[in-house]
Order: C-alpha cells, then structure tokens, then sequence
C-alpha cells in the first residue's frame, strides 16, 4: 500500500510528539513492506516564488516533502485555504497515487490539503494530536489561562481571543463593551470589504469563518482517529459526525529496558520532561518544589530546550529563584528516554491545558515510573488516581507539593505506585488498529464507486 503522511512541521528541525508519532508510524508501516512519504512545513519569512517553496529530502530513510510556508505578515496563508499549498498536493498526489493520505497535524499546511484528497478520491483518515480543528490556538485555552469549550457559532470569542493575545489591555477592556451583534456586523462589514484590504481585517474574517470551514472539512474525512475520550467528545461537541470518529490510543516505540537506579543519598529525583512552554506547566512544578520543607532529600530535574520560549525560560528562572535542587538537564535524543527514566523516581506532567495525553506519559508507563499529572481529561485518562500515580488540579501547586512530600517520605507508596504501571500500546500494536481502519475506508470507498457505477 503507499500511503502519505501529514504533519505541520517534521525531524530534524523539530521533534515534538507529532513528529515523533508520525515517523514513529512510518518506520513501522515501512517495515511492513508499505510505501511511505511525508508531507510537512516550515514555515519561513523568505520571499520565494511558489514553485522554490517546495523540496524533498530524507529523514532515516523516509521521503520528505516541504513546503516553506509564507509566513510575512502580507502573506499569511489561514488555516483554512492555502492556495499554494492545496494547488501542489493536488498535484503531488496525482503523481504519488497514493492509497490513503492519513494526515496527523494539517496546521501550516491548512485545511484545503482535505479537500485536495477528498476530490481526488483518495480515502483519508486524520489523527488530531492536539485541538488545531476546533481551536486557531490548538490548546483550547482562554487568555487567562482557563480551558475553552470551543468556538461559538461565529467564532466571536476566537476574535475577541486573537485581540486579547495581540493588543493591548486597553483594546481588550474596550473590545469586551462591545454586544456580539455590533461584532458580528463588525466582522460581516469587513469580510464585504469596508475596511479594505488590510491585513487585520481579513484575520478577523479568517476567525470567523474557520469553525464552519473546518467543521465541514473534518466531515469530510473517512475516519478521524481519537486518542483520547476527550478528544472525541470534543471533535463531537464542536460538530464532526458521531459516525466517523473512532477512538484509538497511542503505541510507543519499544527500547531496551534500564533497571531503575536508585539514588545513594536518598533523594527523591522528579522529573519534567517537556516543551518549556507556559501551557505546560512547568512553573506549577517549581513553585510546588519552592514550597516543599528545605530538609526535604529533592531533586527537580527539568528537560526542555530553554530557548524554545526565551522570555517564559527567564520566569521559570525566577522563580526558581537559584535553588540548587533545580537542575536543568536540556533535551536528550528520543533512544536514550529509557535511561533517563531509570534516574527519576517519578515523572511530573503539570500541563494547565487538555493535554492530549502526552506520549511521555506512556513512556514512563513502559519504564514503570509513577506520574503525578494534572486532573484534566486526557492525562486523567492515563494515569489513575492511587494506583499507577497521583492527580492534582490544574495549576494548584499546593496541592502537588504535598503529593511530592507524600511520596518522598513514603516510599513504599512510590513502589506501589510503579508497580501499578500501565503497559501502553506499542508502535506495532497502533498500527495494527491504523490498518484495521484503514481498511474498512478502502472497502467503504471501493464500495460507494461500484454503487456510482451501478447508478450510473
């Protein structure tokens, strides 16, 4: 079978959980004899002629197709149309006749990549890897930090979400006096061009428009893969067809074993292994541990690129305020995970947003280390309460660092706790169920062509 793969941006440049479950899923399928080619982004601020925006390369033996997205402020393609980009996969999947396109992540590259599939004939199936088709933010989070249900029916409180995001606070307050349906009039007169053909105006028409585009898009795909309940009762709430939505949980790529190695002094050894990203709450974890007794036998052990997000890096600096039981590790290569996790006693996830159940989670579970994680759906899915791990609400640091002191004083319990670990899936086993789906779409769609045919 040749399939093509999607992901909003790809190794070596960048290496989050999307990546990781793409190439993950391409090796194995690639492995089963399948053909695959990946198609992804970059986005860049170069100013290139259409046709020198495109190139290829391999990433451990896997085709790689690349799109340098305009990303100049005149320039910013939605997502929902880009032109460019559906123009070319239409175009490459004429060539590439693939079998199936399974996109995991449409941001960078937009929506239109759907309809490009869809009117080729082609069957599609989608893994969303965070909330990219219901939220322009992908985290489901409002400015204050608090988790949003979704768009309204105009996309209002997107518009009001992008204004809070960029302007200033006085824009903000006055924005909020403002009734919806003086907005809504106000959206509609620049979609009809009254306000020309300034960038701001056309954003506004953008948020808009994108819940219907999208809502309409997704229902368009065969299948959309859920990975967690949560995401499927989110997908469902904000309008994809019941019918189409099947839930399937993450695998894993299986690595050697490392024998926990405790620590000869005695300390607790705690672990954030993450994007050093607000929404990810590594604040949250610091400030419990600023909190806990200074007797306490710790230590923090933070894993994240610091200059992901420079100016956060400098918050989470201080408040950690030159504490020595902070220590920040940076990255490590994916194959070496399992040994980082052989030196920490228990994993930290205190994300603040609906966490599609990060894959970190699964990998402390194949090392049988305990998590304590935020209670939001998706990291309460994988982690329950009193048996492989320990849940907190989100943000309350308090509460997290009396799990911690918990847990460094009774380390019975921490025991308890690895030994109720949970075997995730593995890669093998994912994609066992992918190509289950897979091939109910291909029979469906065989299926509507002979009945076409019949009709005709």
């Amino acid at each position: 079978m040749r399939l093509v793969l999607t992901s909003h941006q790809f190794f070596p440049d960048h290496a989050g959980g999307t990546e990781v479950l793409t190439l993950a899923v391409a090796h194995e399928m690639r492995r089963r004899g399948h053909e695959v080619e990946i198609c992804t982004a970059s986005p860049t601020a170069e100013e290139l002629p259409a046709d020198a925006r495109f190139d290829r390369y391999e990433h451990e033996g896997v085709p790689v197709h690349r799109y340098r997205r305009d990303i100049r402020p005149a320039a910013t393609a939605s997502d929902c149309v880009d032109d460019t980009y559906r123009r070319w996969f239409a175009s490459f999947l004429r060539k590439s006749a693939p079998d199936l396109v399974h996109f995991f992540h449409l941001g960078n590259l937009s929506a239109s990549a759907i309809d490009a599939a869809v009117d080729a004939g082609i069957p599609t199936v989608m893994t969303p890897t965070d909330y990219w088709l219901i939220c322009p933010t992908c985290q489901l989070r409002l400015p204050d930090g608090s988790n949003c249900p979704g768009p309204d029916r105009d996309g209002l409180n997107c518009i009001r979400h992008a204004i809070a995001d960029t302007q200033p606070a006085a824009v903000t307050a006055a924005l909020g006096l403002v009734p919806d349906r003086v907005l809504s009039l106000l959206v509609r007169s620049a979609d009809a061009g009254a306000f020309g053909d300034r960038p701001s105006a056309r954003k506004l028409g953008d948020l808009s428009r994108r819940p219907g585009f999208l809502r309409a898009r997704m229902n368009r795909l065969d299948r959309v893969v859920a990975p967690t309940r949560l995401m499927q009762t989110q997908l469902v709430a904000n309008g994809l067809d019941t019918g189409r939505v099947v839930l399937s949980r993450y695998g894993i790529r299986p690595v050697p074993p490392v024998p926990h190695v405790p620590d000869p002094s005695g300390r607790l050894r705690i672990g954030f292994i993450g994007t050093l990203s607000e929404h990810k709450g590594a604040h949250v974890l610091i400030a419990a541990v600023r909190g806990l007794p200074p007797d306490l036998p710790l230590e923090l052990r933070i894993h994240g690129r610091p200059d992901f997000d420079p100016a956060y890096h400098r918050r989470l600096l201080a408040i950690a305020a030159g504490d020595p039981r902070v220590r920040w590790c940076g990255t490590f290569p994916n194959v070496e995970i399992a040994r980082v996790f052989s030196e920490l006693d228990v994993l930290v996830v205190p994300s603040t947003w609906y966490e599609n159940t990060p894959l970190v989670i699964y990998s402390a579970q194949a090392a049988g280390c305990p998590v304590i994680a935020t209670d939001l759906g998706g990291m309460s899915e994988a982690v329950e309460h009193g048996r492989n791990g320990l849940l907190f609400p989100a943000g309350d640091s308090a509460l997290l660092a009396r799990h911690l002191e918990r847990v460094a004083r009774d380390r019975e319990l921490l025991g308890r706790l690895a030994a109720g670990a949970i075997p995730p899936k593995t890669d093998a086993e994912y994609v066992d169920g992918l190509l289950r789906i897979y091939g109910e779409v291909r029979d469906e769609a065989r299926t509507e062509r002979r009945d076409s045919r019949c009709d005709a």
